[in-house]
Order: C-alpha cells, then structure tokens, then sequence
C-alpha cells in the first residue's frame, strides 16, 4: 500500500499536466497523476473481484468434491472391517 502511495506521489509530482476527460454527457479537467490514479484503482478493484470469484468458485467445488469424497471413505472403513 505505502508503495502505491508512494508511486501516486511521484506520478502527481511528474506530471503536472491538466488533461480534458469527456463523459457522456459533460467533460471535466484533472490533472494526468489523478487520471492514473484512477485507473490503476479501478484495476486494482476489478482484478480483487474476478480473483474473489475465482477463489469462491473453487473453495466451492472443493466443498463438494470432500462431501462427494466423504461416503466413499466411510464405505472403505465398512469394507476393511467386515474383513477383519
């Protein structure tokens, strides 16, 4: 995070530079470090996002696969005790 921080800092400090940026409907002036800034966040975000689906999704299927597992073992304990 102190990283982050400290790239923002240098950006901002390096690029001074007012930049036009059009909406759909209005446009508005920042400066370029914001501009950045502002992406690299939203980047940040989305790539949070899809990596928490991802790791939802697979924590998911382990759950299932253990539960699909599970009778199988037991059925194997039953086996190994009839013959004993």
């Amino acid at each position: 995070m102190a990283l982050c921080l400290i790239s923002a800092f240098v950006l901002g400090s390096q690029n001074p530079q007012l930049v036009q940026v059009n909406y759909i409907i209005a446009s508005n002036t920042l400066p370029l470090a914001v501009i950045i800034s502002i992406c690299f966040l939203l980047g940040v975000l989305i790539g949070c996002f899809i990596s928490f689906k991802l790791f939802s999704q697979l924590k998911w299927q382990n759950y299932r696969l253990k539960k699909q597992l599970a009778p199988e073992k037991n059925k194997n304990k039953l086996d190994v005790n009839k013959d004993t």
